[in-house]
């Protein structure tokens, strides 16, 4: 279970930085549900310079909605991808996320298809928390492929950079952050620029060193949406069919018998719902997206609550190599130690916010910082201490005891590797 400590205001804490101990023991897997879902279904696809996401059965795709954006994806959806890795900045783009926020279920269930460029044909995109760079050469680079966000908010760069579509809000907090202790662990910024006529962050191509990386994405703090938000979804407690629709296709258990009753769900309702599945409420983190070096993709991670289905996903994703799960735990260490000296962290609400883990097949292994789309400054003269629970109006995140939680998982992966390596060479002695 996580650390108990008293609730504090942040007049209470001070603003000298000074925070308690975060070791805090992990969450008794015996509380949380398993998901019930199965492996992802690997698809191999041609080398095509689109992506878009269409109906099952065929049809055309339709028009996005403002409440289709907090949908998650019900199946999983991954494709094999030939020589491609996944670019660095992730999935946060405030202009493509309602006010519900930021999850990857789609109204109707989908697959991930291919299709040629049709310059005339108008088609509706999904946010995947990924996108995909192809590894073309500069004349190729119109073909560059991206599974993030509305189609448009990645380009690609030269210089080992990548464009992000521009938000106002993210661009301020890369500018306050480029004076801050977390400098080292967040993407490079190089302003603003135009391209195409429009505007676009420049930000440093975080695979750019790696071959073939294997990348995922874990989102974090104990929740993913803004307090606005849940006050917007309070004034107006509109009962909706299509909430209790996405409901019922995740857990038909999961509306109450007066809900069953009305069909329709509210989304204050769906939103504390749809955070419960997951290891969000659990442990401060959820797996967002992986992909491997072959080219795999998986995204279907909504169901993922207990310790041990997230330390069997670290250790596939690593395959086996202790020696990456430690190189992971001292970046997450230093990452933790500028966290808790950061002004700009003690300022923010961090909501959506993603640590991004990278590895290849030489060992190469780094842990960033990324999506600072729905990050929100508070009032002047307001801290936030990061490692109390969330409760409605003190606008804790909780993003340091989901740090926590997810590094006492990989050092028990770390610990456990350790003992089977000492095993192994003492039986090796005992042989000879």
């Amino acid at each position: 279970m996580l650390k108990e400590s008293k609730r504090k205001s942040s007049e209470d804490l001070g603003t000298d930085g000074g925070r308690p101990d975060l070791r805090a023991p992990r969450r008794c897997p015996q509380t949380c549900q398993a998901p019930t879902g199965g492996s992802a279904e690997v698809r191999a696809a041609p080398q095509v310079p689109q992506v878009t996401i269409t109906p099952e059965g065929g049809g055309s795709s339709r028009e996005i909605q403002p409440e289709d954006l907090d949908d998650e994806v019900e199946r999983s959806l991954c494709r094999k991808l030939s020589n491609s890795s996944i670019s660095s900045t992730g999935s946060s783009n405030v202009d493509s996320e309602d006010d519900v926020l930021s999850d990857n279920e789609s109204k109707s269930k989908g697959l991930i298809t291919l299709e040629h460029l049709d310059p005339g044909e108008s088609r509706s995109w999904w946010k995947l928390k990924t996108y995909v760079r192809w590894p073309f050469n500069a004349s190729q680079r119109k073909n560059w492929v991206q599974l993030a966000g509305h189609k448009g908010n990645f380009k690609a760069a030269d210089k080992g950079r990548i464009l992000k579509r521009f938000s106002e809000n993210e661009k301020q907090c890369f500018e306050k952050l480029s004076g801050d202790v977390l400098v080292p662990f967040v993407p490079a910024y190089h302003g603003v620029v135009e391209k195409d006529g429009e505007s676009f962050l420049q930000l440093d191509d975080l695979l750019a060193n790696f071959e073939n990386a294997n990348v995922m994405d874990c989102k974090m703090g104990f929740r993913t949406y803004l307090e606005e938000d849940i006050v917007q979804a309070k004034e107006r407690p509109r009962p909706r069919e299509d909430l209790y629709n996405k409901m019922v296709e995740v857990n038909d258990r999961g509306p109450t018998p007066e809900e069953h009753s009305l069909k329709a769900v509210t989304k204050y309702r769906y939103m504390k719902w749809r955070e419960a599945m997951s290891s969000t409420m659990t442990l401060g983190f959820r797996i967002e997206g992986i992909k491997k070096q072959d080219g795999t993709c998986q995204t279907d991670f909504k169901k993922i609550r207990l310790e041990q289905q997230i330390i069997q996903l670290f250790k596939d994703f690593v395959g086996g190599d202790v020696s990456i799960i430690k190189s992971y735990l001292l970046r997450l260490k230093d990452i933790r130690q500028a966290l808790n000296t950061s002004e700009f962290f003690k300022k923010h609400e961090v909501i959506g916010s993603s640590l991004l883990f990278i590895h290849d097949h030489t060992g190469k292994a780094q842990v960033w910082i990324i999506d600072f789309g729905r990050t929100t400054a508070l009032p002047e003269g307001k801290t936030l201490s990061h490692d109390i629970p969330w409760k409605e109006g003190n606008r804790e995140d909780g993003y340091l005891l989901g740090l926590e939680n997810l590094y006492q998982l990989l050092e028990s992966i770390s610990n456990e590797g350790t003992k089977e390596d000492t095993c192994s060479q003492t039986t090796e002695t005992r042989i000879l």
